[in-house]
């Protein structure tokens, strides 16, 4: 992407599919990516095991850009709380291991601006989620794809993606898709109001989906979907944590 102006979120899937579950993401611009993910490794997933363990939130995840090192961001956090926790949220205040490196203390502070930059945080709510039987709970591969709805009509698009998608076809190179809405404030002019979620067991599989001579003509069902929304963008991403 080339201009971030607006940001976006992910949706991943968890053990029990609920509307009351927020989805947070924050967006990382990494300037020494492996510093960074030494960082992630030995401070950010204790902290948020930490949350975890209070049962403050129900999932962290870690997403890395995949063959796009031109992308605005480098990696994606994905913190998965119910609602009703977010006063707890927002007054958690972690324990810093004894374990901690000096260069994790430094980190922590000027070093760590130096590392990286945060390009924003935005929240969803999830609306629809289809799995194969055989997926795993949070499959390693997702192709994000930004939606922005055109006019007003809400209800008829949300219905049209959810019947769109009652299930995945065997032969279908997927093994997931999530639906979600944006939550958080934004006016008139946004980049996005939904996104969509292809998951994918493996890189190839997320490149066969695309290759192949057995094309055809868009149905009249994505052609009445054209109408109501366009796509904006999509980036693939590879899971780098996942704590559960």
């Amino acid at each position: 992407m080339k201009k971030f102006t607006l940001l976006f979120a992910l949706l991943v899937t968890i053990n029990v599919f609920s509307q009351t579950f927020v989805y947070e993401n924050t967006y990382i611009k990494a300037h020494d990516i492996q510093a960074y993910d030494d960082y992630i490794k030995s401070v950010f997933s204790n902290t948020h095991q930490q949350r975890l363990d209070a049962g403050i939130i129900v999932g962290w995840d870690v997403w890395k850009v995949v063959d796009n090192p031109s992308e605005s961001f480098t990696h994606i956090f994905t913190t998965i709380y119910d609602v009703d926790m977010q006063e707890k949220i927002d007054a958690f205040q972690p324990k810093w291991p004894e374990s901690l490196t000096k260069r994790d203390w430094n980190m922590r502070g000027d070093d760590l601006r130096k590392v990286r930059e945060i390009v924003g945080v935005v929240k969803y709510v999830g609306l629809a989620q289809v799995r194969k039987s055989d997926a795993d709970q949070v499959p390693k591969f997702m192709a994000f794809n930004v939606i922005k709805l055109k006019g007003d009509k809400w209800k008829s698009y949300e219905s049209a993606e959810i019947n769109g998608t009652k299930s995945i076809p065997k032969a279908d190179k997927r093994v997931g898709w999530d639906f979600a809405r944006r939550i958080d404030d934004y006016g008139t002019d946004i980049s996005h109001t939904h996104i969509t979620v292809d998951w994918y067991a493996s890189h190839s599989d997320f490149l066969k989906s695309f290759m192949g001579t057995n094309i055809s003509d868009a149905s009249k069902q994505y052609q009445n979907m054209l109408k109501l929304r366009d796509l904006k963008y999509r980036v693939l991403l590879k899971k780098h944590i996942s704590l559960r």
